[in-house]
């Protein structure tokens, strides 16, 4: 076969092959070759390959390699790849050069990085109880990829529907990205990761990089995003039983593209992420179950053994009351003190209990609805304590939260304040203000009392029921604060809870 014959027939293979004279140069190359080492035959001829051979000037030192596939990496003006090669012999008599075949593995080689990616991350999610660790381990998977610049998780924290970032990797500081994405909402940017939720698909943005800094709407961002060197953008759903749970966002690096390979690894990583916030939901259902059986627990123990022990000591104190009255001087007047005295500290147990076995329902407002709920609590308050209690609740809490949870917190966050304010401040009358602020998406609750004010030191002597009611504001993302009405004549407790959100639907229908 001449040299035009076999270049004819080499030219035709889907396989890369190149003929690489002895000087190490390329001396020839097919049309596959060229297309993988990303140049035309005339930039490729004369440049020095990259493979090493069994002899001459890129032969390997040592003894002679056994024969089968290597690999090397090929640096060109317009390609980095990974190729793995074998090589033959002249190819006739007259022609200088080994003919080498090779392929590109570029893919193949981050496709096993990423099966390696979803191992480890399968063993985070074994080996932790935190679902903010696995996610950000997840993160930081995905960001050992070459094709990512940037990695977001966003999903609702368990207990709460607030979206948020929970995972992330390559950007210098999470903590005001989500306060930023919705200031560009509000001003009508379109949010990839609530469409991909929405619309329970993945979504790819070509060129979302320049689109963003061009749209005024994006402003709040624009810092942001311009931290990183990246072109386009992948929002992927986490998805369970067909209900969005978040999204998983790449940022790809500047120079490449979305290709199946890494459209497949996101789509895996995030059915690991998906099974990591499922497990974590399911946890905290189980655990909040547990501990409202405990509760409900607690309050009977109280009301069954507890409560009928002081009310037997409050009946042996009016007893004991009786007996004083058949006593002489000064044995009477004594035992009748002292029953008086037994009799008032009954009556303030058992007040206190009553307080306690209710707070410790935590079906009240399940049962009722929250604003029924509340005057039931109010009416129970002023009823025991000669306390005015008035409530002024927003009808848009119970129509625009329809979490149970949520009102259930709401419901608690309202009884504790109550409750410490007539235990503590010795108020005469106590304001219920709670009212939705839509525009920020918050439920802001005032309890103000017109008692005794906070002491100087009361941060420093906040008591269970103070922690309680930020344990319930704290899984909503939300704050409790307590200060001192103007000239300290009276307390304020205020709470800020944001409203959570039904599902990732609600969110793109306001969102478009």
């Amino acid at each position: 076969m001449t040299r035009h014959g076999w270049e004819s027939a080499l030219d035709g293979l889907p396989t890369g092959v190149a003929l690489v004279g002895d000087d190490g140069t390329i001396r020839w190359i097919n049309r596959a070759g060229a297309a993988i080492m990303g140049g035309t035959r005339r930039e490729l001829i004369g440049v020095r390959a990259p493979f090493r051979l069994a002899s001459g000037p890129t032969a390997y030192p040592g003894p002679p390699r056994e024969p089968g596939e290597d690999i090397c990496v090929w640096s060109g003006p317009r390609a980095l790849r990974r190729l793995a090669y074998t090589e033959g012999t002249g190819v006739r008599p007259g022609v200088d050069g080994t003919l080498v075949a090779f392929r590109d593995i570029t893919e193949q080689q981050q496709q096993h990085r990423r099966v390696a990616a979803l191992a480890r991350t399968a063993a985070s999610m074994a080996s932790s109880s935190s679902l903010e660790e696995v996610l950000g381990a997840m993160a930081a998977e995905v960001q050992l990829s070459s094709d990512v610049a940037g990695t977001q998780i966003m999903t609702f924290a368990p207990g709460g529907d607030r979206l948020q970032v929970m995972g992330s990797a390559g950007f210098a500081d999470v903590a005001p990205f989500f306060d930023l994405l919705m200031a560009s909402r509000d001003r009508g940017a379109d949010l990839a990761t609530l469409r991909s939720m929405g619309e329970r698909r993945q979504c790819v943005l070509p060129e979302r990089r320049a689109r963003m800094l061009a749209d005024p709407a994006w402003q709040p961002l624009h810092a942001y995003v311009s931290q990183l060197d990246w072109e386009d953008f992948v929002s992927t759903p986490l998805l369970s039983r067909g209900k969005p749970l978040g999204a998983l966002n790449v940022y790809l690096a500047t120079g490449h593209r979305a290709t199946p390979v890494i459209l497949d690894f996101l789509s895996s990583m995030a059915e690991q992420a998906a099974l990591a916030v499922d497990y974590a939901t399911l946890i905290h259902e189980e655990r909040s179950a547990v501990r409202r059986e405990e509760r409900k627990r607690l309050a009977r123990d109280l009301h069954d053994s507890v409560v009928q022990h002081v009310f037997s000591i409050g009946m042996q104190a009016k007893a004991l009351s009786g007996i004083a009255r058949r006593l002489n001087d000064p044995f009477a007047q004594r035992v009748d003190s002292v029953a008086e005295e037994v009799t008032d500290l009954v009556e303030a147990v058992q007040r206190d209990l009553r307080g306690v076995v209710l707070a410790l329902q935590p079906s009240v407002s399940a049962k009722l609805g929250l604003r029924p709920a509340l005057d039931a609590l109010a009416e129970g308050i002023e009823r025991r304590h000669d306390v005015s209690v008035d409530l002024v609740i927003d009808r848009l809490i119970e129509d625009d939260t329809k979490s149970l949870v949520f009102s259930e917190d709401i419901y608690h966050i309202i009884s504790e304040a109550l409750h410490n304010a007539v235990k503590h401040a010795a108020p005469t009358t106590v304001r219920v203000d709670a009212r939705l602020d839509r525009e920020r998406h918050l439920v802001r609750i005032d309890v103000v009392d017109d008692g005794r004010g906070v002491p100087p030191d009361a941060a420093e002597h906040s008591g269970f029921g103070l922690v309680s009611m930020r344990d319930r504001a704290g899984r909503w993302g939300g704050s409790v604060a307590v200060t001192s009405v103007e000239d300290n004549a009276g307390t304020r407790v205020r709470a800020e809870l944001p409203v959570p959100y039904a599902d990732a639907g609600q969110w793109h229908e306001e969102a478009t």
